[in-house]
């Protein structure tokens, strides 16, 4: 009886005991929160430009005991900040651009004292443009843009060369306004951090033309005006520049003017030159080139075609581009008068002739009446075998007997499979398949007197 009194004695005191350890005694009890966690804002990243900022609170896991306290800190003092390095808050600002940066966050219960800490990554962004390079035609515009910039920043623009490219000082429209290169600059300044920029190399083309382009001239000894004419020339093409001019076929007629100079005209530079027809009335065509030699090594040429149609002549149109998507090609031969007016022929036979290598008839019945001229026309449908060399085939065609004045059209076949050999028919296929039935009719016969000495 006295043995189990002392048990319960002793159950009790041991129980007083561990009372006053957990309540009596300091720091002995554990603290409640298990660990802290780091949340940006709504609708925020942990990634930011230059200037941009991310609103972190810290969260602690379980209940605390005592009060909770908050500490910040940051790797790198200069490539973010924080606007509190206490509390359960603190906002990051983005300052030095193309750096990664942690920030910890410390919790710590004053009941214990229990600390937990918890860290994330703080990247700022530099700053893009929308094009680093941009070509041009003169007179053309086109706006240049940033990105990877802060809200609160002022983005400033500004061109090197006023002669080739303009630029809104605000808004980075850039207007094109000569020929050269000129480099564009925006700057992005944010209201905390490094001040940014990035450049546009623009690069404008002027505008050159020959005016016109193709010209009749219908009768013998006459005179035809071919215009060269330049705008936006900027650093490129000036008044200074010189021009030399060439004739194709001096058959068709001869350059009696051909001035090296320019004139101004406003804004624009102009060079007319002269063609004068041959005097024996023979139907000819001439191209008329003008190469300009503008500044530094800059050179430019354009092209104008001369037709002396003195007397009836032919023409023929159609593709020009067949592929394995557009593999029927449709030409027209037509007969003209002098002026350009269609003949009113139905009388005339025409005649074609095209390499079967690349080309075929698409359809016999379809193209039964190709020889015949209707009404100053005849027509033909080809159908594309092979792919061409880059030089293409050509579709000739004339009427009667005059083969000497016939004409033609280049036509460029690609998508399809090549020829054995380019620019050949199956000559190649040809060659090695009779080789080969050659040299097999060769051992067929030393086979057979072989087989008649060995059973003899």
């Amino acid at each position: 009886m006295k043995k189990n009194l002392l048990h319960k004695a002793a159950a009790v005191l041991t129980m007083l005991v561990l009372a006053l350890v957990i309540t009596g005694v300091p720091g002995t009890a554990l603290a409640a929160i298990t660990g802290v966690t780091i949340t940006p804002g709504a609708g925020q990243s942990y990634t930011i430009p230059v200037g941009g900022t991310v609103d972190l609170t810290a969260v602690v896991a379980g209940t605390p005991d005592g009060t909770v306290t908050y500490s910040w800190a940051q790797s790198s003092l200069t490539n973010v900040s924080l606007s509190a390095v206490s509390g359960a808050t603190t906002t990051v600002t983005g300052l030095v651009p193309g750096t990664s940066t942690t920030v910890t966050v410390t919790a710590t219960d004053d009941v214990g004292p229990v600390s937990v800490s918890n860290t994330v990554t703080i990247t700022v962004t530099a700053m893009t443009i929308s094009n680093s390079t941009l070509s041009l035609n003169g007179g053309a515009t086109q706006t240049l843009t940033v990105g990877n910039v802060s809200s609160s920043s002022t983005t400033g623009w500004v061109s090197n060369n006023l002669n080739v490219a303009t630029v809104n000082a605000t808004t980075g429209l850039v207007t094109a306004v000569g020929g050269g290169t000129a480099t564009i600059t925006a700057t992005n300044t944010p209201l905390s951090g490094d001040v940014q920029t990035r450049t546009c190399t623009v690069t404008v083309s002027p505008i050159i033309t020959m005016t016109p382009s193709t010209q009749n001239i219908t009768s013998a000894s006459t005179a035809g005006s071919i215009q060269l004419r330049v705008e936006y020339g900027g650093d490129l093409i000036t008044s200074a520049s010189t021009v030399a001019w060439g004739n194709s076929n001096a058959t068709a007629g001869s350059l009696t003017v051909a001035p090296t100079t320019f004139t101004v005209d406003g804004s624009a530079l102009t060079c007319t030159a002269t063609f004068l027809s041959n005097s024996t009335g023979v139907n000819a065509t001439s191209t008329v080139t003008a190469t300009i030699a503008g500044a530094g090594s800059y050179t430019a040429a354009r092209t104008a075609t001369v037709n002396v149609r003195t007397s009836r002549y032919l023409t023929l149109e159609g593709n020009t581009a067949l592929s394995n998507t557009n593999r029927y090609g449709d030409y027209t031969l037509t007969l003209r008068e002098a002026n350009g007016d269609i003949v009113n022929d139905s009388t005339s036979s025409a005649h074609w002739s095209w390499s079967s290598s690349y080309l075929s008839l698409s359809n016999a019945a379809l193209n039964s009446s190709r020889g015949s001229m209707i009404n100053g026309q005849a027509r033909i449908q080809l159908y594309a075998r092979y792919n061409t060399p880059s030089s293409g085939t050509r579709l000739y065609a004339w009427i009667n007997n005059d083969s000497n004045n016939r004409v033609y059209t280049t036509i460029h076949i690609t998508g399809l499979s090549s020829l054995p050999q380019t620019g050949q028919d199956m000559t190649l296929v040809y060659i090695l398949g009779g080789t080969a039935v050659a040299l097999l009719a060769a051992a067929g016969v030393w086979y057979g007197i072989r087989k008649k000495r060995t059973a003899a």
